[in-house]
């Protein structure tokens, strides 16, 4: 049996533990769920695509060829599900506004929330709302708070950067990990002292829980950010566009290894957008002027496709990043984006029409879920996006809350 004395010091130490562990806004890691995802990433990118170079000819089956805008998705093939006929609610409607604020909510009035939010609040951390030009002018975010109040995305890497990883999080030099590393200490003692087959189970548990966190503290310093040429007062200059992403996408990642998110939204640009995405192989596409998003959606289906082309493009630094990192989760096998999803949506189908159907959105990562199998094309014929966001909800452990409460799953996304 342990001692008296030894008991009251592994309860002081454990106070110290929950202490340390709720810098990190964690609670104690759960046996892990292999058909649930241990993180979402939803990206959103302005004024839909241009159809007849997105949506892949089949409706079902494997992706063979993929089309102009999604070539550069190219070398994450077996990780993509293409999603065909699915329908933004109904599929009637007409405007970007509405369409926007019924995204990621299910509902043109907001007031119940949205998916990211009602899961971070699940999971009792904070929405990590990253953007690039998102909140340039109001009325265009993608998240909404219960009462129908927007989410305003943050769109300063450097000030997302150093809340994160500078005002709060453990360094590998802080008090915190030295803190860490004495409970280690006087746990492996205990469990040294201890014959109690109970008792050395609950100390076995503790212990993996500290060395978790352990694990995870030497890495959540953040990317070095200062080798990108980038300062603040730059961030709505349409060049930075590119940087910006780039930088958003590293913190983002960073936070999601360290556990101080596991869902996170990354909003490109907002609707109805001025920018103008003239970059690199893009620049003065079939010598025209570069156009604006929301130009181009509705005067050049070319430009729009090129556009859409050069959004999938810049994420697939997001995918090699998360396929790079392997799984943090104790438990789990693979990359992190084996077992993430990252979920890419915008407002509408195609800008010319305002048509809500047939959205062009797919999902990225989750090879290692249990009864998720990407590599394929998926017909969702005409169910409402809002299953989806029920979808997304279940697979990520939560519940499914708002206006999408009752929507159900989406047939054919999860094998049985």
């Amino acid at each position: 049996m342990m001692e008296r004395r030894s008991f009251l010091q592994y309860m002081a130490g454990m106070a110290s533990f929950v202490w340390a562990r709720d810098l990190l806004g964690q609670t104690s890691p759960a046996a892990f769920d292999p058909k649930k995802a241990e993180r979402l990433i939803i990206v959103y990118h302005p004024d839909g695509a241009f159809l007849e170079q997105w949506h892949p000819s089949a409706l079902s089956g494997s992706i063979s060829t993929l089309p102009e805008s999604l070539l550069p998705l190219a070398p994450y093939r077996d990780q993509l599900v293409l999603l065909r006929r699915l329908n933004l609610l109904d599929g009637s409607g007409d405007g970007h506004e509405d369409a926007a604020r019924c995204l990621l909510s299910g509902s043109t009035n907001p007031a119940q929330g949205s998916l990211d939010v009602h899961l971070a609040d699940q999971f009792k951390q904070a929405l990590l709302h990253v953007g690039v030009q998102a909140s340039k002018n109001q009325g265009h975010s993608v998240s909404f708070l219960p009462g129908g109040s927007e989410k305003i995305a943050d769109d300063s890497p450097l000030a997302v950067y150093q809340r994160l990883f500078k005002g709060s999080g453990l360094q590998t030099d802080s008090a915190d990990l030295a803190l860490l590393k004495n409970v280690e200490k006087e746990l492996q003692s205990f469990l040294a002292k201890t014959d109690v087959e109970r008792e050395k189970n609950k100390l076995q548990q503790h212990l993996k829980q500290i060395q978790v966190l352990l694990s995870s503290s030497g890495s959540c310093s953040g990317y070095d950010l200062s080798s990108f040429a980038y300062e603040d007062g730059k961030k709505w200059d349409d060049k930075t566009a590119p940087v910006i992403m780039t930088m958003q996408m590293y913190n983002l990642v960073q936070a999601m290894e360290c556990g101080l998110a596991k869902v996170a939204t990354l909003q490109f640009s907002r609707h109805t957008s001025t920018i103008k995405m003239d970059y690199d192989w893009l620049n003065r596409w079939n010598n025209e002027w570069p156009m604006e998003s929301h130009q181009a959606s509705h005067n050049s289906g070319a430009i729009h496709a090129q556009q859409k082309k050069w959004v999938n493009q810049q994420l697939t630094t997001l995918f090699a990043l998360l396929a790079a990192r392997p799984e943090p989760r104790a438990g789990r096998t693979g990359s992190m984006l084996d077992n993430s999803l990252v979920l890419v949506v915008t407002e509408i189908a195609q800008g010319a029409s305002h048509t809500r159907k047939d959205m062009p959105y797919y999902l990225m990562g989750g090879k290692g879920i249990a009864g998720y199998n990407p590599g394929r094309i998926l017909d969702c014929n005409g169910a409402s996006h809002s299953q989806l966001l029920y979808s997304m909800a279940q697979i990520m452990g939560g519940n499914p809350s708002g206006a999408y409460a009752s929507a159900g799953l989406l047939k054919g996304l999860f094998s049985s």
